[in-house]
């Protein structure tokens, strides 16, 4: 089966065109879609009002700001309403999980952190730490989690492990990514009180377009541009976003497409393209 579906068919660019920097793409796609955050922002945390619904509403967010990075033009209430119903079933169970780490995670942080103030020894220091280390490590592959939801069709587990070799992987934009949505809760945290009137406007669409669009392009380095590379054909979804980056998974492909052998039912060569076998879905 195919890995991709509804193959983009954007504008693109004029080849031999000049790349934009990841840098420069960000900032280029955050000012052109600067007043849609505020929409998107309201959309997802009506969406989300019942809790329970908080993953299928952040995947839906995140296929937005997905496309957005990608350069594909939308209706953004018509893409998240369709991307929330699709994507229910992961995005559901991901996030009442994400629910219960985050109780199980300030749960932890409250009371080592209490434990220490008092003086009760070096190892709650040690547990505090871990606490920390795990919450963040968490935290980082959910850059890669929900991308990976609402672009391939992989069952759940796949999708964790991939999670964590993408964050390690793509390690300098998962902590560009991290940094940045750190910064952007400390800032809301000086602001408090006043900062939390943003709430319902801001921080979530900002957050979730630095974390998809600073992971997406790891996704499809890894996972998606394997697909076509084997297939001899190229990733549909290059746009005028566009990195150039010399960043490729596979550095030497030489004769990858020459013929090792004869298809004796259809007469016809056999490439190595033929015999690899990749699991996933098509970008929706």
């Amino acid at each position: 089966m195919a890995l991709f579906k509804n193959k983009m068919t954007s504008s693109g660019v004029q080849k031999g065109a000049p790349k934009k920097k990841l840098f420069f793409q960000f900032w280029e796609v955050f000012g052109d879609k600067f007043w849609k955050f505020f929409q998107i922002n309201l959309i997802f945390t009506l969406f989300s009002l019942p809790v329970v619904t908080f993953g299928p509403a952040l995947a839906a967010m995140t296929q937005v700001m997905r496309k957005f990075s990608i350069g594909e033009p939308i209706f953004v209430f018509d893409e998240f309403k369709t991307a929330f119903k699709k994507n229910f079933k992961q995005s559901f169970i991901v996030g009442l999980a994400d629910i219960v780490l985050i109780g199980v995670f300030l749960y932890n942080l409250t009371f080592y952190m209490a434990a220490v103030n008092e003086g009760f020894g070096s190892q709650n220091q040690v547990l505090l730490a871990v606490s920390l280390a795990i919450g963040i490590m968490i935290y980082m592959m959910h850059f890669y989690i929900y991308p990976q939801i609402v672009a391939l069709n992989l069952r759940l587990p796949q999708i964790i492990k991939n999670s964590f070799i993408l964050m390690i992987a793509g390690l300098k934009n998962s902590l560009a990514a991290l940094f940045s949505t750190a910064l952007l809760f400390v800032l809301m945290y000086i602001g408090m009180p006043y900062s939390l009137l943003l709430i319902p406007l801001v921080p979530a669409a900002w957050v979730c377009f630095i974390a998809t669009f600073s992971a997406y392009p790891v996704i499809r380095k890894f996972i998606i541009d394997p697909y076509y590379e084997a297939k001899g054909e190229v990733n549909p979804e290059y746009t005028r976003y566009e990195t150039n980056e010399d960043e490729t998974l596979f550095t030497d492909r030489g004769g990858f497409e020459e013929p090792t052998e004869i298809n004796p039912k259809k007469n016809t060569p056999v490439t190595k393209a033929d015999k690899v076998k990749i699991k996933g879905k098509v970008i929706r």
